[in-house]
Parts: C-alpha cells; structure tokens; sequence
C-alpha cells in the first residue's frame, strides 16, 4: 500500500461512517447529538438508502416510544405513518443532517482502509478528484454489505450453508388505478376474491403458466402516497450475487424485465388495473442479504422466535416475523407456510462489536448474527435502533478512552434510558 503515502488528508473526525443509509443515519444522528464531529461517506448521489433511492415504503420491523426509528418516522411522515414520501424524505434527511452538523461526502465509495496495531486510522475514498484519505478516531460500518468491515480485515460470512443469499428485487409505484379498486396484499395469507378468483391464486397460476417470471408467485401491492398508487413488491433474482459486480448488473436487467410482466399481468388480469403504469421506481438493486460480520456474539433465530432477554441489550422489544424470501425458487417465503414468527426479542451489544478491530461498530443489517436471524433484524426500524447504539457507543468510546471492548455495555444503556427508551 505505497500509494497510500502519497494520498491526501482531506477530514479530521471524531467517527466517520461508512454509509448513508438508515444504518449510517440513526448512528450519525445520536453521535452528533453527543456532541462528536462526524462524517458519513455515501456512494450514491443522496442519503437515505432504501428510504429514499432503494424506494421501499413502507419502514418494517416493529419499534418502541423515543427510538430512532420512532424519531425518523415523526422526522418524514406527517401523518406518523411509516410509509414516507421517498423524494419527500431526501429533502427532509438531507436538511436534517446538515441541522446536525454532519458532515457527508456523497458519490464518494470507500476504496481501502489504514490499519495499525488492530485499528483503523484511516480510510481510503474515491473521489472525483481521484483518491483521498480520511483520518478518524472511531469508525462505524453502515454500509448493509459489510464493506468497511471486510476491507478492515474482519471474519464475515455470506448466506446460508449452501452459500445462496435471500433474491435481489426492485420495488416501484405504479399509478391510474381505479378509484373503486381498493386491492392491496401484504402478504401470503392476504387473499382477496375478485371476478377471476382469488387474487393470490390467480397470481400462483401466472406463476406457473409463464405469464408471470418463475421467481415470482405473488405480487404484494402496499398502499401508495395517493389513492390510485400502489407500492409493488414482487420482482426478485435468485442465485445471483450482489458483491460480484457482473452479477449485480445482470440482476438488474432481470428484475428491469419482470417489472413489465408484472404490470402486464396486473393489466390483463385485475379489474380497475387496466390502465396502470409504472410512475417510479428504485434506482438500485435492493439486496436483501450479503455479508454477515461477525462479532463478540452470533446472535441467531431461535433467540428472536423465544424473545431471548439479554443482559447487554441495546435494542429492547424488536418484533418482525423470520422473512426469508426464497433464495432458490419462486414466492416471498422460503416455503408454501408463512414467515416463523417472532417475539420482541432484546438486541445485544456485543453483536455490534467485531472480532479484530478496537475502534470499530457494526450497524445496520451487517451485525453479527446467522442467516435466518438475518431475515428478521435486518429491516429498516429496526436497523435504525442498532445505529442509534452503535452512534452512542463510537461517541462513548472517545469519551471515556474506551475500544469497543473495553467500553461497559452499561454506559450505552445509560445514555439510551436517558432519552426515555426501555431496555428491561
């Protein structure tokens, strides 16, 4: 790493944070409010992730009074709902971290990482300018693939034991539905009768017929921001992976081509969908799942379908069923039964805090934990939650003097009561 010798300095921060999303977010947020100088670098040309460019809507994953997720709902809906307008929420999050004072690098994606004696002392960036170098005291990965972690040199693991990943999908809005239509579907039991049948069964056939893609045997339709939209979530690709650039690529032209078909499908199918169009959509690929860092402890599914209680909790009373959606064949469930449920299930601390390196913290849906726990966790309010104690954590760390392993898991619960959430 010569090159590195030669490269510019161009940010002194207390935490930089690989990662603009809501794991990146929720973690500035609360180390900015703690008073810490923060950066958050973002590959894309916006913040918000899938709040805002991966366009889902509406937030999952079951949350309490006075968490982030709480705080970011109230922050971009007016009407307290998750379901928050996506260009209405660049707006607001873009305004809302500059009133932080955080400070964000976007089109910016992290190349390489400076380490010494189990530490981070810099990262690497490409820039527009070519590559620069950012010096930090503590560093937190938000990046949903791992990526700040992997470079840094942690243990990461990928799928499940066969190595496939949950599918890739592309989330849209369609308009010019009927006003008297008043079809949604959320999920696999959500069956509505229409004038051909049943709608998930008429889906099913579509499935099998070739009327509809073989990954795709329901189409579940949430309300959108008007009364003639609906949020579509049914495109998916199995067997592809999102860390191999080739295939990313040809996900996309996959998931690009099931959008017509679906909307086809609706056309020729639904009553009052006859005119529908496609008004906007995603402008990524949304991975569900990808690297997996492993840290102080694997948290897994058997934990969250009991409610495990765990002495070091960070996240208290997260709640969203098993979702796997089919890593090797058709539907949005890894079997004909529906999603395991789960109970509010504690979070702990050490799942934030890899194996290798002191000054680092894990968020978002990269913590450490097994594939199946994955498919719970790894929703947006819940995530946002993990990044609010990973934020509070890095800012304890400079604080107090602290590494991520010396740092008592009771400092973070302090300062998380503080703000009037429950832990116990």
């Amino acid at each position: 790493m010569e090159y590195i010798k030669q490269l510019d300095v161009i940010g002194e921060y207390d935490i930089v944070i690989a990662g603009g999303g809501p794991g990146g977010i929720g973690a500035a947020i609360s180390a900015a409010d703690m008073g810490m100088k923060v950066l958050i670098i973002e590959r894309a040309g916006v913040v918000g992730g899938n709040i805002t460019i991966g366009h889902v809507s509406p937030l999952m994953g079951r949350y309490i009074p006075n968490t982030m997720a709480d705080y970011i709902i109230r922050y971009l809906s007016d009407d307290n709902k998750p379901d928050c307008n996506a260009e209405e929420a660049k707006i607001r999050l873009t305004a809302l971290l500059d009133e932080k004072g955080i400070d964000v690098y976007l089109n910016t994606s992290l190349c390489d990482v400076i380490r010494a004696d189990n530490k981070i002392k810099s990262i690497v960036i490409s820039t527009q300018s070519g590559l620069k170098a950012v010096n930090g005291k503590v560093f937190i990965d938000g990046t949903g693939d791992g990526v700040l972690s992997y470079l840094a040199g942690e243990k990461t693991e990928y799928g499940r034991e066969d190595g496939l990943v949950q599918p890739m999908s592309i989330m849209f809005t369609i308009g010019g539905i009927a006003p008297d239509q008043k079809l949604t579907c959320y999920h696999e039991e959500d069956e509505t009768p229409l004038k051909k049948g049943g709608y998930l069964q008429m889906c099913r056939d579509a499935c099998k017929n070739g009327e509809l893609p073989p990954e795709v045997n329901i189409i579940r339709l949430y309300p959108g921001q008007n009364s003639d939209e609906r949020v579509v979530n049914a495109t998916q690709t199995n067997g592809y992976n999102p860390l191999e650039l080739s295939e990313y690529n040809k996900a996309q032209v996959a998931l690009r081509r099931q959008m017509k078909m679906v909307v086809d499908f609706l056309k020729n199918n639904v009553e009052g969908f006859e005119n529908v169009f496609i008004k906007d959509s995603s402008d990524i690929v949304g991975v569900r799942e990808s690297r997996r860092v492993m840290g102080q402890y694997v948290l897994d599914a058997d934990s969250l379908i009991d409610g495990r209680p765990f002495e070091d909790v960070i996240v208290h009373k997260a709640d969203f069923p098993i979702d796997i959606h089919n890593p090797a064949g058709a539907g949005q469930a890894e079997s004909e039964t529906l999603p395991v449920s789960t109970q509010k299930y504690d979070i702990p601390y050490r799942c934030i805090v890899p194996l290798v390196n002191e000054n680092l913290f894990l968020s978002g849906r990269c913590i450490s934990g097994t594939h199946r726990a994955h498919a719970s966790y790894r929703v947006m309010n819940i995530v946002l939650n993990v990044a609010e104690a990973a934020g509070i954590a890095a800012a304890l760390c400079i604080k107090n003097g602290e590494t991520n392993k010396t740092l008592g898991y009771k400092e973070v619960q302090k300062v998380l009561n503080e703000k009037g959430i429950e832990l116990f």
